[in-house]
């Protein structure tokens, strides 16, 4: 038996939990898709820690373009964040269900303690109870997000910049 406070404190915990391991993400995609480089301080100003500055993970692709030379080849930088979707998740929903034995204590506690299942019969103790099954269940609902506005921003400048780096 545990105090209800407990149990509730633990489901609310891993709840905690995994949004954080979602929102730890974040910073993940910053590095997938950016690199940190460090900037010495310039002459003439207060001197401190370099500056770092996210520069976005490019790579060179051919492009094909028209001259009227005739088919010629330009390479073109393509920051990553540019060429791949960019999908969000937020917890939006967790429902626990449970099947409890509740008591209260005399000191006033209430403490809950999970059923168990009840005992199989029949000639090879396949056959359930007559009684509903006892179960639990945990049922978290994941919904995919918008990205932030700020997020967008970048996404359709860098989308902007490789747009004119292509001919026509």
């Amino acid at each position: 038996m545990i105090k209800i406070e407990d149990l509730v404190h633990a489901i609310q915990a891993a709840v905690t939990g995994a949004n954080d391991a979602l929102q730890g993400q974040a910073g993940a995609f910053l590095d997938r898709f950016f690199e940190t480089v460090q900037h010495p301080v310039a002459e003439g100003e207060a001197s401190g820690p370099p500056a770092e500055t996210l520069r976005p993970r490019c790579v060179t692709m051919e492009y094909p373009s028209e001259t009227p030379d005739g088919l010629k080849t330009l390479s073109v930088n393509v920051p990553l964040i540019a060429m791949v979707p960019i999908v969000h998740s937020r917890i939006e929903e967790v429902v626990f269900r449970s099947v409890l034995d509740v008591q209260q204590q005399d000191n006033g506690d209430v403490t809950v303690a999970f059923v168990p299942p009840a005992p199989k019969s029949g000639f090879f103790k396949r056959d359930a109870a007559a009684g509903a099954p006892t179960t639990t269940e945990i049922e978290i609902r994941i919904r995919g997000d918008e990205s932030p506005e700020g997020l967008r921003k970048i996404v359709e400048g860098y989308t902007r910049a490789l747009r004119a780096q292509i001919p026509g």
